[in-house]
């Protein structure tokens, strides 16, 4: 009887091995098959599954196959560490002496936050004032979510709302600085905004919010494919964030990174986390979807999510500056009268 169950068990193992290790592999050519750009998005956890049936199978005797899975699955942990491991960030006072030159100001806060379109409105309007970044990026805004916004309207004077009569609603971006006269690009069957900003001395920083649908067997690589024309012409410094329901190893993403000229930011970790389990292990089984793209011209300070409000995303602040600004930028504070 044990060796009928020690055989059930060794066999189990490899062919679930064999499942688990071929979805991995399949997963690196997401840019080629857009089912295998599904797979891609669990990466990490099959990575994990891997690694527990190598040690099953290293306990079976099978060293060969417990050696080639565990290889496998090291792989695949490696290509997604980077961004699902959230970097420690340092404090914001010493990021911001550190950054900023002698009579400085080009270090700029920006927030990019998925609201859930059904959420409770105050948690997101309140991490929005405490935090009091210079430009927001909302995804899923609706009339409601419009309305809820009205008083932040004096501290963010600047707005552009895209595809907000949607079902589920569209993306915005909120900012304290001026925007330039260029017209505005909404592409709201894409999700898509973007607005320049217009920094003083002829200098500018383009914005986009953006909100893909889920991969295969849905439309975001059409979107994506509609979208290239515009990302290809966007103007730089650049910075793009939105819920690209895509993990930024994806082919997905890597190709719109490619077409806009900008690189994900790593160190973000897992942003979307299913309501259906207990929060303690809520972080363990999350997907790094929302992202933040920027051109070379941008230089990341610090990027980390912030404590949950009411939607299923978790809110990020990155903090970045651009080298190349000879000044600071116009920013309005109307509730500091700065």
């Amino acid at each position: 009887m044990k060796t009928f169950l020690s055989r059930f068990v060794t066999n189990a193992a490899l062919g679930l091995a064999l499942i688990v290790g071929a979805a991995l592999l399949c997963g690196f050519f997401g840019r080629n098959v857009p089912f295998f750009d599904s797979l891609a998005q669990f990466r990490a956890h099959l990575a994990a599954v891997l690694f527990a049936l190598a040690l099953v199978l290293l306990v079976s005797r099978s060293v060969s196959a417990a050696v080639l899975s565990a290889a496998v699955a090291a792989g695949a942990a490696v290509s997604v560490s980077a961004f699902m491991v959230p970097r420690l960030a340092d404090p914001e006072p010493a990021l911001s002496r550190a950054s900023a030159p002698a009579g400085g100001g080009r270090a700029l806060k920006l927030l990019q936050m998925n609201l859930r379109y059904n959420a409770a409105t105050a948690p997101a309007i309140e991490t929005i004032e405490r935090l009091r970044p210079d430009i927001v990026t909302l995804e899923e805004m609706n009339r409601s979510w419009v309305d809820a916004i009205a008083p932040l309207r004096e501290s963010y004077p600047y707005t552009a709302f895209c595809g907000v009569g949607e079902v589920v609603g569209g993306v915005a971006i909120l900012s304290r600085i001026p925007f330039s006269q260029e017209d505005a690009i909404c592409r709201a069957e894409d999700g898509f905004v973007a607005r320049r900003l217009d920094l003083g001395d002829g200098s500018g920083l383009t914005v986009v919010a953006e909100h893909l649908v889920w991969p295969w067997p849905y439309r975001q690589g059409r979107q994506v494919a509609r979208l290239v024309p515009t990302l290809e012409q966007l103007g730089k410094p650049l910075v793009i964030a939105g819920d690209f329901n895509a993990a930024p190893w994806s082919g997905t993403v890597r190709h719109y990174a490619e077409r806009s000229g900008t690189q994900p930011v790593a160190g973000i970790g897992a942003t979307w986390l299913t309501t259906d389990l207990p929060a303690a292990l809520r972080p363990l089984v999350g997907l790094p979807i929302d992202n933040v793209l920027v051109s070379s011209d941008v230089a990341v300070l610090s990027a980390a999510r912030q404590p949950s409000t009411d939607s299923d995303h978790l809110p990020i602040l990155v903090r970045f500056d651009l080298p190349a600004l000879a000044t600071p930028p116009r920013l309005v504070d109307r509730a500091t009268g700065d």
